[in-house]
């Protein structure tokens, strides 16, 4: 990404270096150079070559930045872009799409900010771990979109976990959305009412089709997410977790929840307090602490946690 971002300040700039003199610039082969200026070609960029349309000195068309508007990004703003285009992992969906957008952007700020894009390039990194794969499927998620836009109802090919075959279902979709990197779709399977929600990454194909549909007046999106752990909503609860002395600053110095309150206690430990639905995801979340979390209620589930913490232990023997 730097090495296009970089080419495209080059080729802007009104240079005439030639194709081996880019590559030795750059540290990389003849054929890398002729692929980003193919790509930025695809991107929309004019990159032009000699009266013979040869490539070897590559160029702008100087018309380009003429037709060009001006847009007068700060460096703040350039950054922002270039955070964006870092957080999105090479699994998540429209990375080819948004590091293209920011190359054509490129060209259009001043050289001092431009400087600064690729300077941040080498300052900025990051991992996720245990995401799952969503290259690929853009299509499905801009079907979606397009179906919330305009109601219109789907015809959805979904394969649920412990099922052999994928089903196929009538299904309203109301509202993409995501959780600890996981990418969610919330809507209403006509034939069972109420809501349900799907992993996208499990639509295995989705038709749109003419029929419309009318959002659930009982559907509140705001409560779906003050009220939910997760993903999954049920009736919230009073939560209460003590955490070890140890632990405490990492608990106080993050929002685990929108309604969370801490306690600090006389001993060092403290005590997080929060209202959220979602049992499942609530006691894995608790047992991911280890000894370092208590549970103290409600009881239903901290008989969970007991008897999750047991079956534990006992692989361990």
């Amino acid at each position: 990404m730097v090495r296009i971002i970089a080419l495209v300040r080059i080729l802007m700039e009104g240079g005439s270096q030639t194709i081996y003199q880019l590559a030795a610039r750059f540290k990389t082969r003849r054929e890398t150079i002729y692929r980003d200026l193919r790509a930025l070609q695809d991107a929309g960029i004019p990159v032009i070559g000699d009266e013979s349309g040869r490539l070897s000195r590559p160029r702008i068309d100087p018309a380009f930045r003429k037709l060009l508007p001006p847009v007068p990004l700060n460096a703040e703003e350039v950054a922002a872009l270039l955070w964006a285009v870092k957080r999105t992992g090479g699994r998540q969906p429209f990375r080819t799409a948004l590091s293209a957008a920011l190359a054509k952007l490129q060209a259009l700020v001043p050289a001092k900010e431009g400087r600064l894009a690729m300077a941040l390039e080498g300052a900025i990194g990051g991992w996720d771990r245990g995401v799952k794969d969503y290259a690929g499927l853009e299509g499905v998620i801009l079907q979606l979109v397009k179906a919330i836009v305009q109601r219109r109802r789907c015809l959805v090919e979904y394969h649920a976990p412990r099922r052999d075959k994928p089903s196929r279902f009538p299904y309203d979709p109301y509202r993409l959305f995501s959780v600890h990197g996981g990418l969610y779709c919330i809507g209403q399977v006509s034939a069972y009412g109420g809501t349900t929600t799907l992993a996208v990454d499990r639509i295995r194909a989705i038709e749109e089709t003419s029929d419309t549909f009318a959002v659930d007046p009982a559907f509140d999106w705001k409560r779906y997410e003050t009220e939910a752990f997760g993903v999954i909503w049920e009736k919230p609860k009073k939560v209460v977790v003590r955490f070890s002395a140890d632990q405490a600053p990492y608990i106080r110095e993050r929002e685990w929840h929108p309604t969370q309150k801490i306690r600090t206690l006389r001993d060092g430990r403290v005590e997080l307090t929060f209202r959220a639905g979602g049992a499942f995801e609530i006691i894995r979340w608790v047992m991911s602490w280890g000894s370092a979390a208590h549970l103290i209620q409600p009881k239903s589930l901290r008989r969970q946690v007991a008897e999750g913490l047991q079956a534990a232990s006992r692989l361990y023997r």
